[in-house]
């Protein structure tokens, strides 16, 4: 699969409704995943109408990362989120994973913290099935980060980490 993500945490507000697509009627909410360090990233769900009486208190969930650009008045703005694809009751021992397989569509920005930790700035097109891509972006740390350094445009990468 070239787009896995397993969330698991607590549901912070109730599915709004957010649009239709080929009858399905899509709502979202956020979820709360909270990290080791006890910070809690909250993350915007997308998922269908059918999951929707599933996602309250602790759950854990299964889907695809996905995003797409938004025109605001004078600027376009990525939006993204997780598209819920399965819900099980109660949290997961591993709570935010992500796993991603895509080409790197942009050139990889290499830069250093000002305390002299390595990043790297990357953005994915993670294929769909169908045809469409998602545009994703990607952040490496240490090592990682100076080994993209090195990857060109056009490069086929695997990434595995955590959704923030």
């Amino acid at each position: 699969m070239d787009n896995e993500a397993t969330l698991s945490g607590i549901i912070a507000s109730e599915p709004i409704f957010s649009h239709c697509i080929h009858e399905t009627r899509l709502y979202t909410c956020e979820i709360c995943v909270k990290r080791l360090s006890d910070t809690v990233d909250r993350i915007v769900l997308l998922a269908p109408e059918a999951l929707c009486s599933n996602l309250t208190g602790e759950v854990t969930v299964h889907g695809q990362r996905r995003g797409y650009t938004r025109q605001d008045a004078d600027k376009r703005r990525l939006i993204l989120m997780v598209l819920v694809r399965k819900v099980t009751p109660g949290l997961a021992a591993e709570n935010n994973r992500i796993a991603l397989s895509g080409t790197l569509v942009r050139e990889v920005g290499y830069r250093k913290t000002p305390l002299g930790r390595e990043i790297a700035d990357l953005l994915l097109a993670v294929n769909r099935p169908y045809g469409k891509s998602d545009y994703i972006p990607c952040i490496a740390w240490g090592r990682n980060a100076r080994f993209a350094s090195g990857f060109e445009v056009g490069t086929r990468v695997r990434v595995w980490g955590r959704v923030q």
